[in-house]
């Protein structure tokens, strides 16, 4: 039986963009956390690991909690789960503050990146400031703008009303 509202594209849009962030995530702490794991000892034979357990233990577990709650959106919003919507809206409102805090609190590093005065370090730091600027705002506004939509609302919601639809047709005949 067809879906009498399918997936509209941004939806699906939506989505994939999700999967594709979570695996580039992944990909990215894996090579983090690989460069962590394989640093050398210091001079008491140490690693980072069994220096500071604690820290360790959150840049080992917590990225991929994040990321496998991104993936379960991502299908989530592929199969028109309501929750999935909101969950997006959740991600969407959160990644909007973020970049609100990073505007609030490095504004003149955020935008103008200066060559004199400053380290290496800092200029990194700055630049990954305007990368997740540049990639999070207009991802955070758009999905705040898209998952309020009525059309969208009605895809959500007809996804769950079919099944139940379905399933009371289904009991009826039998």
């Amino acid at each position: 039986m067809p879906n009498a509202h399918p997936r509209s594209a941004a939806v699906t849009a939506a989505a994939t963009l999700t999967l594709l962030n979570c695996a580039c995530v992944f990909f990215f702490w894996g090579y983090f956390l690989l460069s962590l794991l394989n640093a050398p000892a210091d001079a008491h034979g140490r690693h980072v690991y069994q220096l500071y357990p604690g820290p360790f233990l959150l840049i080992s577990l917590v990225p991929p909690a994040v990321v496998a709650m991104g993936i379960r959106t991502g299908i989530g919003l592929f199969r028109l789960r309501p929750w999935a919507r909101l969950a997006a809206l959740l991600w969407a409102g959160l990644t909007l503050a973020f970049c609100l805090w990073l505007i609030a609190w490095r504004p003149f590093e955020t935008f103008v990146i200066s060559d004199r005065f400053v380290a290496p370090a800092e200029s990194m730091r700055q630049l990954v400031s305007v990368a997740l600027l540049i990639l999070l705002l207009p991802t955070s506004v758009w999905w705040l703008f898209l998952f309020r939509m009525e059309s969208v609302k009605l895809q959500f919601g007809c996804a769950t009303a079919a099944v139940c639809q379905s399933a009371t047709v289904i009991n009826s005949t039998t």
